[in-house]
């Protein structure tokens, strides 16, 4: 009897442990100067509160910064961490942060490519200078943003507070690739839109946009090479289109906030817009003609490859990063088989069956490719139907998690997109919600290495994807954030940071700043938002 008394009472004691611990961990959560998100990977805090002021503070980075981090400072202290006017003076003798110390080991930040490093660590005292250490200028922005996270305005008293000092932060990602697709085929955005998006996207730490920028319905993309494509095929009568200086533009942009810019060019399907201006560059197979998305290109002519060579060296200039994605998704083999000419070229240059004429295909753009230092990234559907890949391709999954398993055993790289499909309206079937915005609990559940039980270093991280037949700059934002928020945490934090309701309580703040930062994000749950007053 004695013994399980004992017994009893070590559960009773654990339990109570147990009890302490979660009402402790809900109390800091709680606290809204402590609401970051991504949540970094490690972070010890303390219990005293203090200040911190637009009127003193100031930003000292070491050695000199580069261009990027002068303009990223700049863009932090004066348009995102001190949105509100202060009400209250701060007074003199009360604890408060003064500074941000900066140090970054390497301040170049003339190259950002896949793999940049994104680590940093902070220290914030109980007044005085606060610290960021970096190795990277990458880092160094990742950095600013959770230091802004810990501004909080406190619209109660009319000033500006960090909770829970001193504390102690040291944090990088656990994926290199956390990307969002933007598909700009089906509707025009605006470049001053993209830019905004790209604003919205640094807030929760992704560095790789995915422009989806042509398809069947549209060909926004002018070209010097061949200024007829957008001028045949882009929506508004040719008008609705990104010039070069637009994609330089948004490239640049996207460079000060840490993200790289990956364009894709969806091919050798979904190729129809480009046939609005060169016939002869597609298939022509009637069968399948009602529906646009099935028109690919002829493969079987020199035409073709003229075209291709041209249009993406001079694309290879404009977008500077080592990675360029060219499609391969829903290829329909059977159009190709219903064009005579193209089964005649077939049995003239012995090519054997479908399968064969799409490697053919892929070699000739592994050529162009590799002559522009390009490293291609495709859709699951290439390497589904057989061909065979350069072993760097990185190959994007958008329909099962077993897929990406079967990718890395075959020694190539992959990400995947297939659990966070914004656009859907039940992203986890049969899984649904009475309330739209809460698939961002679905988003949040997946976990990124479902189904991967080797090979993990070819798993490079994932995307979230908004196709835009529903969507253009009117309700984009209301659709993507904050539910985008969630597949940036899945790929930026620790694995074991997977508790909806901790996670609820940061997106409800994290949702609020990214309102006040001027991103059109809906409320998750009930809550008090306050605006900063349009100057």
């Amino acid at each position: 009897a004695s013994s399980r008394a004992l017994r009893k009472m070590r559960r009773m004691t654990s339990i109570l442990f147990v009890v302490v611990a979660i009402v402790a961990t809900t109390c800091v959560s709680a606290s809204p100067g402590l609401a970051l998100w991504p949540e970094p990977q490690n972070v010890n805090v303390g219990l005293t509160t203090v200040g911190i002021s637009p009127k003193t503070f100031d930003v000292t980075p070491y050695p000199s910064p580069s261009t990027v981090l002068t303009e990223a400072i700049a863009q932090y202290v004066n348009h995102l961490m001190f949105l509100f006017q202060e009400q209250t003076a701060p007074t003199p003798s009360a604890p408060a942060i003064t500074s941000l110390a900066m140090s970054i080991k390497n301040t170049d930040d003339t190259n950002l490519q896949f793999g940049a490093d994104e680590s940093y660590s902070i220290t914030v005292p109980s007044g005085g200078p606060a610290t960021l250490t970096a190795n990277t200028v990458w880092g160094a922005i990742r950095g600013l943003e959770t230091f802004s996270q810990l501004v909080y305005w406190n619209y109660t008293i009319g000033a500006y507070q960090i909770f829970n000092t001193p504390i102690n932060i040291t944090d990088a990602p656990r994926f290199p690739w956390r990307g969002l697709m933007m598909d700009t085929a089906r509707h025009y955005f605006p470049v001053d839109f993209i830019l905004h998006t790209i604003d919205a996207m640094s807030y929760s730490k992704y560095n790789v946009l995915h422009w989806h920028a042509v398809d069947a319905q549209s060909f926004p993309v002018m070209s010097k090479s061949y200024p007829q494509l957008a001028q045949k095929a882009a929506l508004g009568q040719g008008t609705a289109v990104y010039s070069p200086s637009d994609m330089q533009k948004v490239v640049a942009y996207a460079r000060t906030k840490g993200i790289r810019v990956v364009i894709e060019f969806d091919i050798p399907g979904h190729a129809y817009s480009w046939g609005m201006a060169f016939p002869n560059i597609t298939a022509n197979c009637e069968y399948y003609a009602a529906n646009i998305n099935n028109i690919p290109l002829d493969p079987t002519t020199p035409f073709t490859y003229e075209v291709l060579t041209n249009f993406l060296t001079e694309m290879a200039g404009y977008f500077p990063d080592n990675y360029m994605h060219t499609g391969g998704d829903e290829l329909l083999l059977d159009c190709w088989n219903r064009v005579t000419s193209i089964t005649n070229w077939m049995k003239q240059n012995n090519i054997p069956n479908l399968v064969a004429l799409e490697q053919y295909f892929e070699d000739n753009l592994d050529k162009i490719l590799s002559t522009n230092k390009k490293t291609k990234m495709v859709w699951e559907e290439v390497f589904k139907n057989g061909v065979k890949i350069p072993p760097n391709t990185i190959v994007e999954v958008w329909s099962n998690a077993s897929l990406a398993q079967l990718i890395v055993d075959a020694g190539l790289p992959t990400i995947i997109a297939h659990p966070w499909y914004l656009d859907k309206q039940i992203p986890d079937p049969p899984s649904t919600h009475y309330e739209w915005v809460d698939t961002w609990k679905d988003f949040y559940a997946f976990e990124p290495t479902t189904a991967i039980s080797n090979n993990f270093n070819l798993y490079l991280g994932g995307e979230a994807a908004m196709w835009a037949e529903q969507v253009d700059q009117v309700n984009f934002d209301s659709r993507v954030w904050p539910r985008a928020c969630a597949p940036a945490e899945r790929l930026w934090s620790a694995q074991g940071v997977t508790d909806v309701n901790y996670a609820t309580t940061r997106l409800v703040a994290h949702r609020c700043r990214m309102a006040q930062r001027g991103v059109g994000a809906g409320p998750i749950a009930t809550d008090y938002c306050p605006l900063p007053q349009k100057s």
